[in-house]
C-alpha cells in the first residue's frame, strides 16, 4: 500500500514539474512578444495522512503536490497609472507633432521664409521712396509684392492642407478606436467561455490589456472586471463596452459652416467632445490625441465669416491663453489678419495716378482679390484670395502703379525738380513711414467677440510678424515640454510594470532548472518504486 502511495505522490510531483516547464517554456517563447505578461505556477501541498493512535504517537503523511494556478505576475494600480499617463502624453505627443510640422511650414528663423519676403518688399519700398518714377524700382517693387503676397499664400495653402491632414488622422483614430472596441467586447466572450472550465486564459487577457493600453492612448478611460471576467471601459465618460455589448463613435458635421465632422456617439447622438472650457492639465482634460487631433485641426478653415469666438474654446477668455483655442485656424485667422493689414496699407497708399501712357489716369491696386469679389462679396480677405494685380505684370504695366501724387487742392504746382521729385515720391514716402510705424492690431472686433479676440497689440509689421512667431514659438514650447515631462513619467512607471511583468530570461532560465531537477527527481522515485515492485512480484 505505501508503495502505491510512493507511486501516487511522484506522480503528482512528475506532473507538477511538467506543467511547471510548460509555464517556463511559454514564458521564453513570448520574451519579445508585445503586451505578454509573465506567468507563474502556484503550487501547494496536497492533503495530508495521519498516522497513529489517539493515545500513542502521530505523524502526518503527505500525499503529492497540487498545481493551483498559472497567474500572471500583475499589478492593476500600476496599468491604470501607466494608462492614464498614456492618455496624457500623447495628448501633448500630438499636438507637439502639429508644432512641428507648422514650424516647418513657416520655416523660420533658417529657410526661405515670409520674414525675408517682408524684409525684401521694405527695401524695395524704400529705394521706391527715394525714386517713385524710376522704372527699375518700380519693377523691383511689383516684383517683391508679388513674391510676398505669394508667400503668405503658400503658407495660408499649407497650414490647409495640415488641417486636412490632421482630419484624415481624425477619421482614422475614430476607426481605429471602434475596432479596438470591437475586440474588447470579443475578448470577453472569449474569455468567459475559455474560464468557464476554471482555468485562466491568460494569453486572451494579454491581449485584451494590449488593446486597454491602445485604447488609452487615443482618449481618457475607465474600466473594471466583473466576477464573470468581462472588463467594462469607459472612453471619455460614456460606456464602450459593457460584457459583450458595444457603442461605436460616427463622425457628423457639427453645422452647415463646419468642412470637417466630428465624432458622436451612436447610441446617444451626443458629442464625444464639447470643446467650451480651456484644455491644461490643472483641468486633467489633456487627455488622448483624438482630442489633440481635434484641437489642433478645429471644425473648419478660417474663412471670411470665422469669428474669435468660433476660435476660442471657452468665449469668457481670449484665444491667446494657453490652451483655449483651435490651434490652425486660430494661427490662419491672424494670418489673414496679418494679410489683409499689408493689403490695405497697399492699395490705400497709391492711389495717385500713374506714368508713361498711364500718365494722369489713376494707378490700378497692386493687390486684388483672387475671385473676382470685394470685401463684402467673395471670400474676402484670405490666404489664398489675394494675389498680384496682373495689369502690373503685363508689358508697361509698372506704369500703371498710381505713385505719381496729385497737387493737394489749390496748392501750387511744383516748379522745380526737386519740388515735382518730391510730390511724385510723397506716396511712396507716406507708405514707407506707415509701414514702420506702430499701430493698434485686433481693435476692429465686434463686442460680441471682443473678450475671444486676441489682446490689443502697437507693433509695426515687421514687429507684429516677429512676436506671431514668437506666439507660435511658445505653443510649440509648451507641447515639448509637457511631452518631454509625461514621457519621464510615463518611461518610470513603465519601468515599473516592465520589472514586474516582462520576462527575464535568466530566472526562467533558473526555473527551468529547479522544474527539470524536480522532475527528474520524480522519475528516480517512480523508477525505484518500479524496480521495488518488479523485485517482489517476481519473488512471489
Amino acid at each position: 500500500m505505501s508503495s502505491i502511495s510512493s507511486l501516487y505522490k511522484s506522480i503528482s510531483g512528475l506532473r507538477a514539474a511538467q506543467t511547471g516547464l510548460q509555464v517556463t517554456g511559454h514564458n521564453i517563447s513570448n520574451v519579445n512578444t508585445e503586451g505578454y505578461t509573465r506567468q507563474q505556477l502556484l503550487q501547494s501541498e496536497s492533503q495530508y495522512l495521519t498516522i497513529g493512535s489517539n493515545g500513542g504517537y502521530k505523524m502526518q503523511l503527505g500525499l503529492g503536490v497540487n498545481c493551483d494556478e498559472i497567474r500572471q505576475i500583475r499589478d492593476g494600480f500600476i496599468d491604470q497609472r501607466l494608462r492614464a499617463e498614456s492618455s496624457v502624453l500623447n495628448y501633448y505627443q500630438s499636438l507637439n507633432n502639429t508644432m512641428v510640422d507648422i514650424d516647418k511650414i513657416f520655416d523660420e528663423p533658417y529657410g526661405d521664409t515670409l520674414s525675408d519676403e517682408l524684409n525684401t518688399f521694405w527695401k524695395q519700398l524704400q529705394k521706391l521712396s527715394w525714386s517713385a518714377n524710376g522704372v527699375e524700382e518700380r519693377l523691383s517693387f511689383i516684383k517683391s509684392s508679388k513674391a510676398l503676397i505669394e508667400k503668405i499664400n503658400s503658407i495660408g495653402e499649407a497650414l490647409q492642407n495640415e488641417q486636412d491632414n490632421l482630419n484624415h488622422s481624425v477619421e482614422a483614430s475614430v476607426k481605429d478606436i471602434n475596432q479596438i472596441v470591437d475586440q474588447i467586447a470579443d475578448y470577453n466572450e472569449k474569455i468567459s467561455l475559455a474560464e468557464a472550465s476554471g482555468l485562466k486564459a491568460n494569453d486572451y487577457r494579454d491581449e485584451r490589456n494590449l488593446l486597454l493600453d491602445k485604447l488609452a492612448t487615443y482618449g481618457s478611460i475607465q474600466y473594471y472586471e466583473d466576477t464573470e471576467a468581462q472588463v467594462h471601459v469607459k472612453f471619455e465618460g460614456h460606456d464602450v463596452v459593457d460584457k459583450q455589448i458595444k457603442v461605436h463613435m460616427k463622425l457628423e458635421s457639427p453645422d452647415a459652416q463646419s468642412i470637417f465632422k466630428e465624432p458622436v456617439w451612436q447610441d446617444t447622438g451626443s458629442n464625444v467632445y464639447n470643446f467650451n472650457e480651456k484644455i491644461n492639465n490643472f483641468a486633467e482634460n489633456d487627455t488622448g490625441k483624438l482630442k489633440a487631433l481635434m484641437v489642433a485641426r478645429g471644425r473648419n478653415h478660417a474663412t471670411k465669416s470665422t469669428t474669435w469666438n468660433d476660435l476660442a474654446l471657452n468665449d469668457n477668455y481670449s484665444v491667446d491663453e494657453s490652451g483655449n483655442n483651435f490651434i490652425i485656424p486660430t494661427i490662419e485667422k491672424k494670418l489673414n489678419e496679418f494679410e489683409k493689414n499689408i493689403v490695405q496699407m497697399v492699395n490705400e497708399a497709391f492711389t495717385g495716378t500713374g506714368l508713361g501712357e498711364h500718365s494722369g489716369q489713376t494707378g490700378v491696386k497692386v493687390f486684388i482679390f483672387a475671385d473676382g469679389g470685394d470685401e463684402t462679396h467673395g471670400k474676402g480677405y484670405v490666404t489664398g484670395n489675394l494675389m498680384i494685380n496682373p495689369e502690373l505684370l503685363e508689358e508697361g504695366g509698372h506704369n500703371k502703379l498710381g505713385t505719381v501724387c496729385r497737387p493737394e487742392p489749390g496748392a501750387p504746382e511744383p516748379t522745380t525738380d526737386a519740388e515735382r521729385n518730391e510730390q511724385d515720391n510723397r506716396l511712396a514716402k507716406n507708405l514707407y513711414t506707415e509701414w514702420q510705424r506702430e499701430k493698434e492690431w485686433y481693435q476692429n472686433v465686434s463686442d460680441a467677440e471682443r473678450t475671444a479676440a486676441p489682446r490689443p497689440r502697437n507693433s509695426n509689421v515687421n514687429d507684429f510678424y516677429s512676436e506671431f512667431m514668437v506666439e507660435i514659438g511658445i505653443i510649440g514650447n509648451l507641447g515639448k515640454a509637457m511631452t518631454d515631462s509625461k514621457s519621464l513619467s510615463y518611461a518610470s512607471i513603465e519601468n515599473d510594470r516592465a520589472a514586474m511583468s516582462s520576462v527575464s530570461q535568466d530566472e526562467e532560465f533558473a526555473s527551468m532548472l529547479k522544474y527539470q531537477y524536480a522532475y527528474n527527481a520524480s522519475a528516480r522515485v517512480i523508477t525505484m518504486i518500479d524496480s521495488m515492485l518488479d523485485t517482489v512480484i517476481n519473488r512471489i
